[in-house]
């Protein structure tokens, strides 16, 4: 299970991954290690879209990101995290490939805009992917057709309905919320690049138009849209507050998302935060 492009890159610095993420067990390519990889992961990395807000570019250069998200322990969006993630996975010794998904998010479908990844383990293949915004995956998911619990939410896989491939929905308040579909066609970097450069710069992309950030764990969904923070516990919301100006801003960054931004940061204002 490859990728057309299988880039090598330079030499992955694994044990600085790992410190990064708390993860200080063996690792093995098996489904232990990766599940809790991933779970250490998605809650140690927070998403988020803030280098775009504060009118930066998005590498995605393996070097590059490895320093962001690990060196100054900062987050990113699914570019950033799913390469980063792939590398890892790569260097312990899965079988992973990379896989363009078509966001849905219960609306028609849009491009496909999203980079999620599949691993080859014990016989199986699982949907893994670290940087879905508030939907993320806090683990692995089987890709064969069925419901699933994890991270305190309900999953759902399935064939796709309109176009050969598979859909992933989670349930949120009472109904599926269809959230994107793949197929198995093989990835190129070049689809990244598109993907990437789309999502950071086009004038129309969410994250180009508003502020985003999420974490989760295996119990707590933390999602921060411009101003509206909420906290899911167990998939149930628990706490809905409103952020008053920057400075409640910064905090509740630094506080629930591990998000310490440097000194001198200026990200674009939004509309009712006051400076």
């Amino acid at each position: 299970m490859t990728d057309v492009s299988d880039p090598p890159g330079p030499v992955f610095d694994l044990a600085g991954y790992l410190a990064r993420i708390g993860h200080g067990a063996p690792v093995l390519a098996d489904l232990a290690t990766l599940r809790a990889i991933h779970r250490a992961h998605a809650a140690s990395i927070p998403y988020e879209n803030l280098d775009i807000q504060m009118g930066l570019p998005i590498s995605i250069e393996l070097d590059q990101i490895f320093a962001k998200l690990v060196g100054r322990r900062r987050g990113g969006y699914c570019f950033e995290q799913n390469l980063l993630f792939f590398a890892a996975l790569k260097s312990v010794g899965f079988d992973v490939s990379r896989r363009m998904a078509r966001v849905t998010m219960g609306n028609d479908p849009g491009g496909r805009s999203h980079l999620m990844l599949l691993v080859r383990v014990d016989g199986r293949t699982y949907i893994a992917d670290v940087g879905f915004g508030g939907s993320c995956l806090s683990e692995p998911l089987a890709l064969a057709a069925g419901e699933y619990e994890g991270g305190g939410d309900r999953w759902r896989v399935r064939p796709s309905a309109w176009s050969p491939g598979w859909e992933v929905e989670i349930w949120r308040d009472g109904a599926w919320l269809g959230l994107y579909w793949f197929s198995d066609d093989p990835v190129v970097d070049m689809d990244i690049v598109f993907g990437n450069h789309f999502t950071s710069t086009h004038p129309a992309s969410r994250f180009v138009l508003g502020r985003i950030a999420a974490r989760v764990t295996p119990t707590e969904r933390h999602t921060l849209l411009d101003r509206l923070y909420r906290r899911r516990v167990n998939g149930v919301l628990v706490e809905e507050v409103e952020i008053p100006d920057e400075g409640a801003y910064r905090h509740i960054l630094r506080d629930r998302f591990l998000i310490d931004l440097p000194d001198g940061a200026a990200l674009k204002p939004i509309d009712g935060i006051a400076r």
